[in-house]
């Protein structure tokens, strides 16, 4: 039965079980709850400030999109990016404390701006709005990284910010549905207090809430919808929506009254004459106040450079019939444009319509901008009317017009791919015209251009000039600019939304043609106050000694004025701020500062490359002299010369670790490892990469020794020297009984063979350095300075171990260990005689004594140098083991046994037979 069962599943694809099946049910149970979340209030609180947990069992998977039909006809997607905390990343954690710039409590100017975002750049817009210390949030929008911000694809405000400073909000009022504007509202959100009410027009609501449902965010109850002329109270302001004209429909600007004076903000503007919508420009409501006492005007600055005004949509609208109407019969029409310029799809429409061809939409984004105009009542036309994608190779070519996205040569967006020749949705076709309705966003120029080139490369028709009037701009022009100013009259001015030096420009427009006398310029995180003024033709009285004083209290004055009642108060401050902290979030759940992001190590990687490098270190037979290894290289992004710089980087790393000692730790070898390759790569062709080095132990039972090493020489239990002059050459501590951490030990220093310095006279009892036992020397009979003066010569070595010169045994018989023990009184006593000369009456028969016993008894002069050789080797070995029993811990356990390094022409000779002990070589088999 369970055999037959297996079966089965295997044979039904939806039988209960199986992969399908399980998926098939996840996909029910989020339907369900996806249902459920707008009938009821989640939780408020923390990080999600609404988000609940109907996404908790999603965590840690990839979430694919539900594909649903809506009420509208057409076929879309919804997604779920979070469960409403895990988008966050590290946006809301308080890192430190920053204070909230401005005047001190009951001080300073009562009308208060704080910006974010948006000022001296084109994005981010985001700023606060408020009477002393009640603000409210005007826009919550995201910038898109350039080409240095590598692997990042929104650049957010300083939630953190607005996280700490929360109970000073009391509103978030946003002005239009660019993602320049509401784009950061799934980070900003969950920033503010859960009670904080969210504003917004009609049709921008719609782009909210799928935006919110995205990351488990929505709550109806707390978003809020407006309409023009109708005011309503928000924190400490009155504020009336006025209409103003722009790319996208259902744009607003903003009228904040309050006792202390009024604001007003006009968002993003133009003033379209016919626009295709109908909803004009307010002009009436803001020439009405101009006879109101406006204390502070903030304006769109984007185009301030261009000189007169902008294009109306309509004359784009006219072109785009035009165009269509002239390619009847000749091939498709493919159009390309913004998705959220739901107003250019009026124009489609008309051609559509006038050349009898049908709509078609290659682009989710699209669809979703039309869906929510159809929700709110402003579609162009209905969505019904669409011919779906997968019926574009059965159509005629003349009877198609195709609306994609990918104006700004995005990777993923359809017309960017069909120029790759990978979109399964469009496919090129020679003949075709592509009318390119957009303007190119600084910064993507390259990227639109390669395109274009690969469209017209595929037999494509490509019309994008400035006289084919297919684009016009939603921001105003200097014309447009002027007219606003003077109809305002505000007392004070601030542009808003714009580079810097756009900022300045407008600024100086301000002053010179529209006769405002007080403008001034700040920065994002920088406040500007003013009060409102009695009489606005009060020219600027302020001095720079002012300027000078303020700035010395922290305060930097733009333009100080006096009013007209003479009470000498400034009526515009500007106060420093610290510069806000932006975030960064890669497209999914990765969202952190620069330096969390890791951004510059990316550019890093991408400019200089990456070289990783496997250390296998070798430790059997190496001993106090040096390590040996096997190093396996590989590189990306780097030129390596046919691989010649991978075999030199492998050999300089060789060379480094074999000059380490054979106890050093792999936290050693690796800091020498990514020396030795940055050191090689520099000289090879002058690249610093990122070096990755991976050293691990070539037999495990060797990792030990590093970490022995190291203890024992950080502090080991000691005896309390017994001496001064003990204790000054261990300098062991009396009161603890530990000797701290010394450096290694000169081989040289322990009377090894072939060194031509002696060990110093050690006091009687102690241990010496030495060699198979412990050997203690009786206390000499007075200090000789000059005991070190008398070299000891050794044959030089011509091959071969030391095994080869003589053999000795591992036992040393009494007689041997006496010549040795009394070898130092020997020669003190033969060098007291030699001093005090023929005159002394014990010299001549010591000194006799000891040269017939360092002649080895009497022999040939060969059998005394046999001699002095043996000696000195059995004193090289009896200081190693002295060393090695004084490390040995206090209660007798032995420590592990020395350690013998291998011949270097041994390992040679083993290298040459097996080539898989240089797997830096090209003959190889592991090479690379």
């Amino acid at each position: 039965m369970a055999v037959c069962g297996a079966l089965m599943i295997g044979l039904n694809p939806l039988a209960p079980g199986s992969a399908a099946h399980r998926r098939l049910g996840r996909d029910r149970l989020w339907i369900i709850a996806h249902a459920e979340k707008s009938d009821r209030r989640r939780p408020q609180g923390d990080k999600g400030s609404g988000g609940g947990n109907s996404g908790a069992g999603l965590s840690g998977r990839r979430r694919r999109p539900t594909t649903y039909v809506s009420d509208s006809g057409m076929t879309l997607k919804q997604y779920v990016s979070s469960d409403g905390q895990e988008h966050l990343g590290t946006a809301l954690q308080r890192r430190w404390f920053k204070p909230f710039p401005g005047p001190p409590p009951g001080s300073g100017p009562p009308l208060r701006i704080l910006p974010i975002g948006g000022l001296g750049e084109i994005g981010m817009n985001c700023m606060l709005a408020g009477v002393r210390d009640r603000y409210v949030v005007i826009d919550a929008g995201l910038m898109f990284p350039d080409f240095s911000d590598l692997g990042m694809q929104k650049i957010l405000p300083d939630t953190g910010f607005l996280a700490q400073w929360k109970d000073r909000i009391e509103a978030l009022i946003i002005t239009h549905g660019h993602e320049d504007h509401i784009g950061a509202l799934p980070w900003v959100v969950p920033a503010l207090d859960p009670s904080t009410p969210i504003y917004a027009s009609s049709f921008v609501m719609e782009l909210v809430k799928r935006r919110l449902m995205e990351y488990n965010l929505w709550d109806e109850k707390r978003f809020i919808k407006f309409e023009m002329r109708q005011r309503f109270q928000a924190g400490p302001f009155d504020i009336e929506p006025v209409r103003v004209t722009h790319s996208i429909p259902d744009c607003c600007g903003l009228i904040m009254r309050s006792s202390e004076g009024t604001l007003v903000h006009t968002g993003d503007w133009k003033i379209d004459e016919q626009p295709l919508d109908g909803e004009q420009f307010d002009r009436g409501l803001f020439q009405a106040l101009g006879s109101e006492p406006v204390a502070l005007m903030m304006s769109d600055s984007t185009n301030v450079l261009s000189p007169g005004r902008t294009l109306s949509e309509q004359v784009v609208h006219d072109s785009i019939v035009d165009k269509v109407l002239q390619h009847s019969g000749k091939g498709r029409v493919i159009c390309t444009q913004f998705a959220s310029n739901v107003h250019r799809l009026y124009g489609v429409k008309r051609a559509a319509d006038a050349s009898g061809r049908k709509i078609c939409f290659v682009g989710a984004s699209l669809s979703h901008y039309l869906e929510a105009s159809w929700r709110d009542g402003r579609a162009p036309f209905d969505p019904k009317e669409l011919v779906q994608p997968e019926e574009l190779r059965h159509m005629d070519p003349n009877q198609v017009l195709i609306v994609t996205t990918g104006s700004q040569g995005e990777s993923r967006a359809q017309l960017c791919m069909a120029a790759r020749e990978e979109s399964s949705m469009l496919k090129i076709l020679p003949n075709d015209l592509v009318l390119y309705s957009a303007k190119v966003i600084p910064g993507n120029e390259g990227k639109v251009s390669k395109m274009l080139n690969a469209l017209a490369a595929q037999g494509a028709r490509v019309r994008q000039s400035r006289a084919d009037n297919l684009h016009t701009s939603g921001h105003a022009y200097q014309e447009e600019l002027v007219e606003v100013l003077q109809s305002v009259r505000p007392q004070h001015f601030l542009p808003v939304h714009g580079e810097y030096a756009f900022l300045t420009e407008h600024a100086l427009l301000a002053r010179e043609r529209a006769g405002v006398n007080f403008v001034d310029v700040i920065r994002n995180g920088e406040m500007l106050a003013v009060r409102e003024r009695r009489n606005r033709n009060t020219v600027s009285t302020g001095s720079m000694a002012a300027a000078r004083v303020a700035s010395k209290r922290g305060v930097s004055t733009a333009s100080a004025s006096i009013d007209d009642e003479g009470d000498g108060k400034p009526t515009m401050i500007k106060y420093d701020g610290e510069e806000p902290t932006y975030f960064f979030n890669d497209g999914g759940k990765g969202t952190g500062t620069r330096q969390e992001m890791e951004i510059d190590m990316r550019n890093t990687m991408a400019v200089e490359g990456v070289v990783v490098a496997g250390v296998e270190v070798l430790r059997g037979g190496a001993g106090a002299y040096g390590l040996t290894c096997r190093v396996r290289i590989t590189s990306r992004g780097i030129w390596t010369d046919g691989g010649r710089l991978l075999q030199e980087v492998s050999q300089a790393v060789e060379t480094a670790v074999m000059r380490l000692p054979g106890t050093a730790s792999l936290v050693e070898v690796e800091r020498v490892t990514i020396d030795a390759v940055k050191r090689r790569c520099v000289a090879f062709n002058n690249k610093r990469p990122e070096v990755i080095a991976i050293p691990y132990e070539h037999d495990p039972r060797d990792a030990h020794l590093s970490e022995v090493a190291e203890t024992r020489r950080g502090g080991m239990p000691m005896r309390t020297p017994s001496s001064p002059a003990e204790g000054s050459a261990g300098t062991t501590t009396a009161a603890t009984g530990y000797t701290p951490r010394r450096t290694k030990p000169s081989p040289w220093e322990a009377g090894a063979a072939g060194s031509t310095v002696r060990p110093a006279a050690a006091a009687e009892g102690t241990l010496v350095p030495g060699g198979a036992r412990r050997s203690r020397l009786p206390r000499p009979a007075e200090p000789l300075a000059e005991a070190a003066a008398t070299p000891t010569t050794r044959a030089p070595r011509r091959g071969g171990s030391d095994d080869d010169i003589i053999a000795i045994t591992d036992s040393i018989d009494e007689d041997d260990e006496a010549s040795v023990e009394d070898e130092p009184v020997a020669r003190s006593r033969r060098r007291q005689s030699e001093t005090v000369g023929p005159s002394g009456t014990a010299g001549a028969p010591h000194g006799e004594e000891d040269q017939e016993e360092e002649d080895g008894g009497g022999g040939g002069g060969g059998g005394s140098t046999l001699g002095r050789m043996l000696r000195v080797r059995k004193a090289a070995g009896v200081s190693r083991q002295a060393r090695i029993n004084a490390d040995a811990p206090a209660d007798g356990v032995p420590g592990p046994p020395p350690l013998r390094p291998l011949d270097p022409r041994v390992i040679q000779e083993r290298r040459r037979r097996n080539p898989r002990d240089q797997p830096s070589q090209l003959d190889d088999p592991d090479y690379g």
